[in-house]
């Protein structure tokens, strides 16, 4: 006998009224959306709602009972679907049509567009797509041309190779321009004083010199080994950040490589590996938040590693020391690496699997909570 799905049971203890529309639902057929989308809208969400359950809570519960077939995003897009067009039969183009534009477009005008061009040029679904893909790629370069760089709107920042116009070419370690000019566009604010103490070749002043969006920003850079005479010679890790304390409202931090253990370090142990990094990791933190103002910002670039020692979350780790420093938690984006950038070390043991190699950092952002 098939096992009943059933809802994650209310606060009070009771089973859910919902248990049946959740059975029900899970028989739809995994390409029959629009159907699938009116049974969201008018019978589960209503009984939802009755049952203090809101928006996308539900469809989150839903998607996570065992057994259910449907993931979330399918749910999200059949409950579009179904909302956008509830006259689907009576409309002129194929019902494959309509569950393109809902899902891809949010705006009702650009829906309604895209439908005239569709019927007046006997578009196929394929040239709907291409459209659609076409029109939002121009968008994109509209929007470049616009802040002078090319605009992440999602959470993964992925470059093909570095802006020649910030940084140095083959610089050891060069962080493309393009992240960071994404970083203070969504963490620094106008007037701000920005300040980058592993500044490398120098890419922070050359996306605030080069940018005019962000003219009105100031910057300071610091560096073990200056590149040039913009940066000024500081060790981070022995004599700290050469600014006084508060007062500095954007802390951008990109540690090197070297900061990392390597994973075919079999000597060490995971804690031992651990130790030494995290020990170099809050230093730069604590100097970081030392130099900030009250609601001031730090970024900082970090990774996970896995090798022969086991497997070290470096990211939590280091949010975890944020949060010791009463910094509060305000973004966190994935930073995938380019090409090569991302190899695995040379594998000397005869026995057991190959470690894995970090091929994605992550850039988390802070801000600092003013003090009761």
């Amino acid at each position: 006998m098939p096992k009943t799905l059933t809802a994650p049971p209310s606060k009070t203890g009771k089973a859910s009224s919902l248990d049946p529309l959740i059975e029900k639902l899970n028989s739809f057929s995994t390409n029959n959306y629009w159907d699938l989308g009116k049974f969201l809208v008018e019978k589960v969400i209503p009984a939802a709602l009755k049952e203090g359950i809101f928006g996308e809570q539900m469809l989150k519960r839903m998607a996570d009972v065992p057994g259910f077939k449907f993931p979330f995003s399918i749910l999200k897009q059949c409950q579009m679907f179904y909302t956008y067009y509830p006259d689907v039969e009576k409309r002129p183009l194929p019902e494959i049509f309509y569950f393109e534009l809902a899902t891809k477009l949010d705006e009702s005008r650009k829906r309604a567009e895209y439908e005239k061009m569709a019927i007046a040029n006997r578009w196929t679904i394929s040239d709907l797509q291409r459209h659609i893909r076409e029109d939002e790629l121009a968008r994109r370069e509209d929007e470049k041309t616009k802040f002078g760089f090319d605009l992440k709107e999602k959470t993964i920042w992925s470059v093909d190779a570095p802006d020649p116009r910030f940084g140095k070419a083959g610089y050891k370690g060069r962080l493309p321009g393009q992240l960071i000019a994404n970083a203070l566009f969504y963490y620094s604010e106008p007037g701000w004083l920005i300040v980058d103490p592993m500044a490398g070749s120098g890419t922070i002043g050359n996306v605030i010199e080069t940018i005019p969006h962000f003219s009105n920003r100031h910057c300071r850079m610091y560096d073990l080994d200056p590149s040039d005479q913009r940066i000024q010679r500081a060790n981070i890790l022995q004599t700290g950040i050469p600014e006084q304390s508060a007062s500095v409202d954007y802390v951008f931090l990109d540690p090197p490589s070297e900061f990392y253990p390597k994973s075919d370090d079999a000597e060490f142990s995971v804690n031992a590996a651990k130790a030494e990094t995290m020990m170099k990791l809050k230093t730069i933190i604590r100097e970081g938040n030392r130099i900030l103002k009250p609601k001031g910002r730090l970024s900082i670039i970090v990774e996970m590693t896995v090798g022969n020692f086991g497997f070290i979350d470096f990211p939590f780790e280091v949010t975890s020391v944020m949060k010791e420093l009463n910094m509060k938690p305000i973004g966190k984006v994935y930073l995938p690496k380019r090409g090569d950038a991302a190899k695995v070390h040379a594998h000397t043991s005869t026995e057991g699997p190959r470690p894995m190699a970090s091929d994605c950092r992550e850039l988390l952002t802070f801000e600092k909570q003013p003090t009761a």
